[in-house]
């Protein structure tokens, strides 16, 4: 048996845990705050789930396995359709009034054509902003991409249960100053001795703590920076679309009320998205962001039960990113969305969490 420290309970750090704890080794798991599942989660507001923009969840990807793994309740999922849909400067993705254009789109859509202002909208979505023509881009054509029902703290708090039955101490509030050959090192002075340790934080913290040991650490990781807007209305500005995206903006808006009826709201439950533009200022973003929730759902701002609304948030990274078991001869693996694995988003932290937990050495 392995004494294993993970550092960070979000998506990575829980699924580290479950399987390193699986494994037969001794997990404890910190985190900086007091609450599980970092961004990867959500908050229940007037009975609307609040996350940090859309979070669509891959019916066959690695997260949707481990809940699977975890827990035999089914999961209330919803895709956004085709149909409802809408791209600009076209229409829906799938009109049902106009067979020869819906022919076109669905050639288009099929050949992954980068210049078609149609399969770069699907991208976009599929990619939470970031275009790429891969397994989440043809999901989301299959409807394999969903809206979780119970908001993706559903998610965290099944795999934290799990955690708690088989005794997996989770340590809140713990701010790591250090990793040092097994010992993690808090500012309050406190230490962990361990044998592993498994750095399931932020790209930005984990290549902090890296920096004794690598002073170039994940240099060739970059973050996707964006601007984000989670409201609950009582108004429905996006009418039944189930979404409007725009390519040229980078940007798109949902309403998760029209997408999963089971979340049972009175007015739209919007999620917007506008990553960042090479050489842009984080002001001149959000002015472009305003505009855009303006052009897309006049109005809305009139309409607010409540809103969460993030001026610059990193949500996923690109670049050359580090293997899990790159620093392994220190004592320390890597998990999460910016270590190299054949996923994105939520579904690479599963991924990666699940390499360090079956890999430790």
């Amino acid at each position: 048996m392995v004494r294993v420290t993970v550092v960070g309970a979000g998506i990575a750090g829980l699924t580290t845990a479950l399987y390193a704890v699986t494994a037969g080794h001794h997990v404890v798991v910190l985190d900086r705050t007091d609450r599980l599942g970092g961004r990867g989660t959500s908050q229940t507001v007037e009975g609307a789930p609040f996350g940090y923009g859309l979070h669509l969840l891959h019916r066959r990807g690695p997260l949707m396995k481990v809940i699977k793994k975890i827990s035999r309740l089914p999961l209330v999922l919803a895709p956004p359709r085709l149909d409802r849909l809408h791209a600009v400067n076209i229409g829906p993705l799938r009109p049902r009034n106009n067979v020869r254009l819906a022919a076109q789109l669905r050639k288009d859509l099929r050949r992954a054509d980068g210049s078609s202002e149609a399969a770069q909208a699907v991208a976009l979505l599929a990619g939470s902003g970031v275009l790429r023509y891969d397994g989440r881009y043809v999901a989301l054509q299959k409807q394999r991409l969903a809206v979780v029902g119970e908001g993706w703290a559903g998610l965290v708090g099944r795999m934290a249960a799990a955690l708690d039955e088989v005794g997996v101490l989770i340590e809140p509030n713990c701010q790591v100053n250090a990793v040092e050959q097994g010992r993690v090192v808090l500012e309050d002075g406190r230490r962990f001795e361990s044998d592993v340790v498994v750095l399931a934080t932020g790209a930005s913290q984990a290549a902090r703590l890296l920096k004794p040991l690598d002073s170039e650490a994940l240099h060739d990781v970059r973050p996707v920076r964006a601007s984000t807007l989670d409201a609950l209305l009582t108004s429905r500005p996006l009418s039944e679309k189930h979404g409007v995206i725009d390519p040229h903006e980078g940007a798109y808006i949902a309403d998760l009320a029209n997408i999963q009826p089971r979340l049972k709201l009175n007015g739209a439950l919007l999620s917007a998205v506008m990553v960042e533009r090479a050489g842009e200022s984080v002001d001149e973003r959000n002015v472009r962001f305003d505009e855009f929730l303006e052009r897309t759902a006049n109005g809305w701002q009139l309409h607010v039960v409540h809103q969460r609304k993030q001026t610059n948030i990193t949500v996923q990274t690109t670049g050359t990113k580090p293997r899990y078991d790159q620093y392994v001869d220190h004592g320390i693996l890597l998990a999460g969305e910016w270590v190299d694995c054949d996923h994105e988003l939520a579904d690479a932290a599963a991924a990666t969490g699940k390499m360090c937990g079956q890999n430790i050495p």
